[in-house]
C-alpha cells in the first residue's frame, strides 16, 4: 500500500518522517482535508490571522497534494 506523507508549514516547516499507507486518491484527499480543517480549527483558537499549507509526498518525496488555508478572525 503506497504511503504518503504529510508535511505542514504554518510559518514553520514541520516534516512528516512517519507517513500513513493511503491506498484510494479519494481517501488521500479525505484525509489531507481532515488533517488541514483540523489544524486550523486549533490555530484559530489562538490567532486572529493565520495561514497554513499542507503538502502530501508520495514515497519517492514527489509533492502529489498541496492545500492552503487562510483563516481571519474578526471579533467585535
Amino acid at each position: 500500500m503506497p504511503r504518503y506523507f504529510f508535511d505542514i508549514n504554518d510559518g514553520t516547516h514541520l516534516r512528516d518522517e512517519v507517513g500513513r499507507e493511503i491506498q484510494e486518491p479519494l481517501a488521500l484527499r479525505r484525509e489531507a482535508l481532515r488533517v488541514m480543517t483540523a489544524l486550523m480549527a486549533a490555530e484559530a483558537e489562538d490567532s486572529q490571522d493565520c495561514t497554513l499549507v499542507l503538502s502530501v509526498r508520495n514515497e519517492a518525496s514527489e509533492t502529489v497534494m498541496t492545500i492552503r488555508l487562510v483563516c481571519q478572525v474578526d471579533d467585535r
